[in-house]
């Protein structure tokens, strides 16, 4: 049952539009230019595309043991080629692909996946030789068990259904595979025409003539294909509507043992592959392999997720063990939004208070705490020589802007807002804290005489906030030799 609509798109990707957002279109529907409702009212086809989906995370685990044995997460009925077997053993599919010409495995998801969307699966190749080929692909479905008829070596066309398909998507291209009867060549080929629901598509390397069946899928997909013979080479490719940039040769960690976990991210804006070393990490470690900004699918495409296994057309030279540990697709919500509005400040709705830039990186990577709020300090340990009857230590200049001296203050322009001085002897004694605007000719500002500590000992200090940009500190003894002897200050930051 259809939910309001009497009328359907003109064209396939219209119809897309339409499905995803929400309306069922029945079968066989004269093509119209727009939507009415029970209400009466027409609505725009542009106006139904959806940005977001529903989170959710599906794996494959693999975790059934036997031959011919596939997780459920894909269709139980995979296309198996001539000389090709399958089997699940300790967590793992692995994919034998045999040493006949052409010869494939293909399987699919047996749910789809919209929106934007994170593509992981370990891959481990027993080797990497010519003529063998595995893709993990995200890509929408044409079709499965469609026609074929071979008209000659590069030309061969399929018999559809629904597809709506016209004579604008000439040159688009879409995959071949699955494919039985004669002995057909696996690949992406280009639409050489379309006449009602039967599509030609240029094609290389296929017999004179014959007939079969074969699935049409990935007019729009993301494709992370193994080939050749480097181990640390992955091609990748995002395709929209019939159209990509080609392949990317990214560079990976490695296909060979403990192989490889390949990480495609979808976002409607942009694509990209990640990869990651199959193995114990202890943080993560995915790398940025390669990146796409056009030809990006568009956020309503009903992707599935297909594994192929495809030899060449030479036959390989030996059998290759693909080995998959796992697939996941995790589907999420990602949303552009805008703020709106304004509150007028006052009592009610106080001025708010934000952290910006590089002070909040300072923040971050220093030593001081987010939302702990102390003030910082420098500490000098003046002396701790002893001084003989009546004599004076005098300390070192210090500048109070902190441009010259220590360079504790994370920032330069912060001046001390407190001085603080202490010292202690056995013997009494004065303590002092001189001041200076130019560093040259010093006044003294204050001095404290040492006062006796209970359980012995001479103690003095000083508190003082400065308003002269230099200070020293120093300690006149009394009449007596002292025998232990300690001075020290701190600038207390603002």
């Amino acid at each position: 049952m259809y939910r309001g609509l009497l009328g359907i798109p003109e064209t396939q990707d219209q119809l897309r539009y339409i499905k995803r957002a929400g309306y069922d279109v029945p079968e066989g529907f004269v093509p119209a230019s727009a939507l009415v409702l029970p209400d009466g009212d027409a609505v725009s086809i542009t106006n139904h595309l959806p940005v977001a989906a529903t989170q959710r995370i599906e794996t494959a685990g693999f975790s059934a043991s036997g031959a011919s044995v596939l997780d459920v997460f894909f269709v139980q009925t995979p296309q198996v080629g001539a000389g090709v077997t399958y089997n699940q053993a300790s967590g793992s599919l692995n994919i034998l692909t045999g040493t006949t010409t052409n010869a494939e495995f293909l399987a699919r998801s047996v749910n789809t996946y919209w929106g934007s969307m994170r593509l992981r699966a370990s891959i481990v190749a027993s080797q990497r030789i010519a003529n063998q080929n595995f893709a993990v692909i995200l890509a929408d479905l044409l079709g499965e068990g469609l026609t074929y008829t071979i008209n000659s070596s590069t030309s061969v066309t399929v018999a559809t259904s629904g597809l709506n398909f016209n004579a604008t998507m000439v040159g688009q291209f879409v995959f071949l595979g699955g494919i039985t009867g004669a002995a057909g060549v696996p690949g992406r080929y280009a639409i050489a025409s379309v006449s009602g629901d039967n599509i030609t598509f240029t094609v290389a390397g296929w017999p004179a003539s014959g007939t079969g069946t074969l699935t049409l899928f990935g007019r729009n997909y993301v494709r992370n294909l193994v080939n050749g013979v480097t181990p640390t080479n992955v091609a990748w490719d995002v395709q929209c509507n019939g159209w990509a940039t080609g392949d990317t040769t990214a560079t990976i960690n490695t296909t060979a043992s403990p192989g490889t976990i390949l990480q495609n991210e979808l976002t409607g804006r942009d694509a990209w592959l990640h990869d990651a070393l199959r193995a114990t990490s202890t943080s993560p470690n995915y790398t940025v392999r390669a990146s796409r900004y056009e030809n990006i699918p568009e956020p309503d495409t009903q992707f599935y997720v297909f594994l192929w296994s495809y030899n060449g057309t030479t036959a390989p030279a030996s059998t290759t063990t693909w080995t998959l540990g796992h697939v996941t697709v995790e589907q999420y919500p990602n949303q552009s939004f805008y703020i709106q509005g304004v509150r007028p400040q006052g009592a009610v709705n106080p001025l708010p208070t934000s952290i910006i830039g590089s002070t909040n990186a300072a923040l971050l990577a220093s030593v001081a705490r987010v939302g702990f709020n102390a003030s910082h300090g420098i500490w000098y340990d003046d002396s701790s020589t002893v001084l003989a009857a009546n004599a004076t230590f005098t300390g070192t200049s210090r500048d109070l802007l902190v441009t010259a001296t220590a360079t504790a203050f994370t920032n330069v322009a912060t001046f001390a807002e407190e001085l603080r001085v202490s010292a202690e002897s056995d013997q009494s004694g004065t303590l002092w804290v001189e001041v200076s605007r130019d560093n040259t000719n010093w006044r003294r500002v204050k001095s404290v005489a040492t006062a006796a500590v209970t359980g012995g000992g001479q103690y003095a200090e000083i508190l003082l906030q400065p308003s002269w940009r230099y200070a020293r500190v120093g300690f006149t003894n009394g009449a007596t030799l002292q025998t232990r002897f300690t001075i020290g200050s701190i600038t207390m930051g603002a």
